[in-house]
């Protein structure tokens, strides 16, 4: 296991909320650079540049880290498309702030591309064979991602609500998942009505 040094630690703690407040002020992502980053943490240009290259990779980082912090508490047994929505809905909705840093920075393809890796693995896990995985776990991961963002910010749904338009909008996820015997209850909102 890598041992990090706590001055290390510090200065990334530094930089993380220096970029965190700086996104909270609404300050244009585009005209962000590392030197008035580095201002805004209290540390040196130079000090910025020896841990990351862009503001931008300050995000990709913390995308990675709370994409690690998840795949830790996952739980791949007995895995179905319910639970695995489940699961992503009650993780990120403690995480709205990476969704905040995500659209600020424009970063949706690097988280994306993430949950598609993610995909690909429970789509091997589950032993299905895809003409094109990696497509269909793109398209997979762009839906969950536009789904989670909205579930996360703009709270306009209840968690069951929420997984169940998902899995309803994305076919229960079974390109992913094998067929099983799984029923999806679909709220009354989400069915047709016929006049």
């Amino acid at each position: 296991m890598e041992k990090i040094d706590r001055r290390t630690l510090k200065t990334k703690e530094k930089i993380d909320a220096a970029i965190v407040m700086l996104c909270q002020n609404k300050i244009n992502f585009d005209t962000l650079t590392g030197p008035k980053l580095a201002t805004t943490a209290g540390i040196s240009r130079q000090t910025f540049y020896r841990y990351y290259l862009s503001p931008k990779e300050v995000i990709i980082t913390m995308i990675d880290q709370h994409l690690n912090e998840f795949l830790k508490e996952f739980r791949i047994q007995d895995l179905t498309a319910r639970n695995m929505t489940l699961q992503l809905m009650t993780t990120w909705q403690e995480r709205t702030n990476v969704f905040e840093l995500i659209e600020w920075s424009n970063t949706r393809q690097a988280f994306i591309k993430r949950l598609s890796e993610f995909n690909q693995r429970i789509a091997q896990q589950n032993k299905v064979n895809l003409i094109d995985e990696k497509s269909i776990c793109n398209v997979y991961a762009a839906a969950t991602y536009m789904f989670l963002r909205d579930y996360v910010l703009n709270q306009k749904w209840s968690k069951e609500q929420a997984t169940d338009l998902f899995l309803h909008l994305t076919n229960n996820l079974d390109k992913i998942f094998l067929i099983m015997e799984q029923t999806v209850h679909i709220s009354p909102y989400l069915r047709p009505k016929f006049r």
